[in-house]
């Protein structure tokens, strides 16, 4: 009589488990680490975003003159001059400077905004934009083209 002592193996053995779970484990870790720098760049795009609208709005702010000499009532070139502000959108404040230098010939005015904050993870963050700003009339606009 023949006996066969070849067993056939079925299901998963313990090693074989061991590993999957191993594995599962490794990917999970690896995605909650991915989640953390997706999380943090999503919160640095916003404030980045957020600092480059309150430079833009107070750019445009200086922009917005409506006579060249100092005029009760009214916004003047001579009036745009270098200063300072804060803004607080949501839980980050922003440091607002802005640095206006004036060429007398052609008559400018060089604007440079700068929006500072400190991000979640304790680093220092900056925007900045430039512009100039020409001093002529507002009321002969139509008229120089």
């Amino acid at each position: 009589m023949k006996k066969y002592l070849h067993k056939t193996q079925t299901g998963f053995g313990l090693i074989e488990t061991l590993m999957i779970i191993l594995l599962v484990s490794i990917g999970v870790v690896a995605l909650m680490n991915f989640q953390h720098v997706l999380a943090y760049s999503t919160n640095n795009a916003q404030q980045q975003f957020d600092a480059t609208l309150l430079a833009t709005n107070e750019m445009e702010t200086l922009r917005d003159f409506q006579v060249l000499t100092t005029t009760t009532g009214y916004t003047a070139y001579a009036d745009i001059v270098s200063g300072t502000g804060s803004s607080t959108i949501g839980n980050t404040t922003y440091s607002l400077t802005w640095t206006v230098t004036t060429t007398a010939s052609p008559s400018y005015k060089t604007i440079s905004v700068t929006v500072s904050w400190t991000d979640r993870e304790n680093n220092l963050r900056s925007v900045v934009l430039v512009t100039q700003v020409a001093g002529i009339d507002p009321a002969l606009q139509a008229s120089i083209m």
